[in-house]
């Protein structure tokens, strides 16, 4: 009986199998495209995860290794300050002396020291020759870790353990505020580092406090003119502030 059912329905030609058929191959056509993009959009999702952590990771260890190195650095200026008989200056000069790495188990450049003194020389030479209206106390520089520089660029061969991570560094010159320390300046260090695209990028902001100390001074008159000359040497170091992640520099009462 059950046979003849089957046989009378294969042998129908109404159409209701061919309907219920193709219903079906298109109910498994659905379920198997529908299976294939949920495993595509898991395997982009893993591999843009995977690229925004090395991203993140990048990031991070280039703050780390800057970190380190800029505190590892003194660099030592002399300030000589002209006065007239009245006590009055006259003119006020500034020679960068040198740079110095003050633990060279940390394998600190000295070639990175002199980058750093020659961003603090530009800044103070920028407002030589300009209006008070129009002085600035920041210096802007951009530079390229473990990648050759081009254009504007400067590349720091020495993070070559690093993948390519973009570091714009900002230099705030801060004056002492004390009228009888007013050649005191310290310089502020803001790192802002960045690597990957859109969705995958990662941006850290590594933040320095600068320090002045007074190492030496002299004082000479040239008995023509009864000019006095001071000569003041300071020494400038770095204190590490903190490393923040995103693109706004917080302090520690700020939300996380």
């Amino acid at each position: 009986m059950l046979r003849e059912k089957i046989r009378k329905k294969l042998k129908s030609e109404q159409g209701t199998s061919i309907f219920f058929g193709l219903l079906l191959f298109l109910v498994a056509s659905i379920l198997s495209v529908v299976m294939l993009e949920g495993a595509v959009t898991t395997v982009k999702t893993v591999a843009s995860d995977r690229e925004s952590e090395q991203n993140q990771l990048s990031c991070t260890s280039a703050a780390q290794v800057l970190r380190d190195s800029i505190i590892n650095i003194k660099l030592s200026a002399m300030v000589t300050v002209k006065k007239d008989t009245t006590g009055a200056n006259i003119k006020t000069n500034k020679n960068w002396n040198s740079s110095e790495v003050l633990n060279s188990s940390l394998a600190t450049p000295t070639d990175f020291a002199d980058l750093i003194q020659g961003y603090l020389k530009e800044l103070d030479d920028q407002n030589k020759n300009v209006a008070a209206t129009e002085k600035m106390d920041t210096l802007t520089k951009k530079l390229t870790l473990s990648t050759s520089g081009s254009g504007s660029e400067t590349a720091v061969t020495q993070f070559n353990d690093l993948e390519n991570v973009n570091a714009e560094f900002t230099i705030k010159r801060m004056k002492s505020t004390d009228d009888t320390k007013a050649n005191e300046v310290t310089y502020d260090i803001t790192v802002r580092l960045s690597t990957g695209n859109g969705s995958d990028s990662s941006r850290v902001i590594l933040s320095l406090t600068g320090k002045v100390k007074q190492t030496g001074q002299s004082v000479t008159t040239d008995d023509s003119t009864k000019v006095t000359i001071e000569a003041t040497t300071y020494e400038y170091t770095w204190e590490a502030k903190d490393i923040f992640y995103g693109d706004t520099e917080r302090t520690l009462g700020d939300s996380q």
